[in-house]
């Protein structure tokens, strides 16, 4: 073999063996990402439970109050998980600071009385939009998780909480999507109605 075939068999092995290690998850990524996650399950239990505080449509509690007590079991296992990395509960990542102060800006938002409905169900739409994409992201790095212990703790977890997550996830959609349809036929109702009674007035007064 000559020594240029040489060098390039060596370089070849060098660059699966990098390319290996490179498929690891980083263990600060994971610690990074299970604290945001974290937190964003934790400001899901916050707009869960403003949802039902002030809840209207009380057909809808019963689904809220169980994706309630999901979520706060999803903080459980996301507490769990970033200790069993090597984190802290109470520890910050720079994405779990960005995720607490959305999830404080969607709390404080204020509307009149007949959109909070429908206000607080968007809310949820959009933090269970990023809810799921996090078990998801999570999911798809199992696998490469260096720790075996942590990588069966994580796949028990994954298992389990995806399809609620997914759950959530459409549950919120249709409910926004029934409050808004309700919202348009109601307002049509009115401004049919309000029409009506300007003309009535008008023939009596002609």
């Amino acid at each position: 073999m000559s020594k240029a075939n040489a060098r390039h068999n060596n370089n070849h092995r060098s660059h699966r063996v990098a390319d290996g290690r490179q498929k690891a998850v980083r263990a600060q990524w994971l610690r990074d990402f299970l604290s945001e996650m974290l937190t964003v399950e934790i400001g899901g239990v916050m707009l869960y439970q403003k949802a039902l505080d002030d809840l209207e449509h009380t057909e809808f509690a019963e689904e809220l109050s169980d994706f309630l007590h999901q979520t706060e079991y999803h903080v459980e296992l996301c507490t769990e998980m970033l200790i069993r990395a090597g984190g802290d509960a109470d520890y910050r990542s720079a994405g779990a600071e960005a995720a607490d102060h959305k999830a404080k800006a969607l709390l404080s938002t204020a509307v009149p009385a007949e959109l909070r409905d429908r206000n607080n169900i968007e809310n949820l739409v959009l933090a269970e939009t990023k809810d799921h994409w996090n078990w998801e992201m999570l999911a798809s790095v199992e696998k490469k998780i260096d720790d075996a212990e942590l990588k069966s703790m994580i796949g028990k977890a994954v298992r389990e909480v995806r399809k609620q997550e997914k759950a959530h996830l459409e549950w919120n959609e249709r409910t926004l999507s029934t409050l808004a349809m309700e919202a348009a036929v109601a307002t049509g109702l009115r401004g049919f109605e309000e029409t009506e009674a300007t003309e009535g007035q008008e023939i009596e007064n002609a």
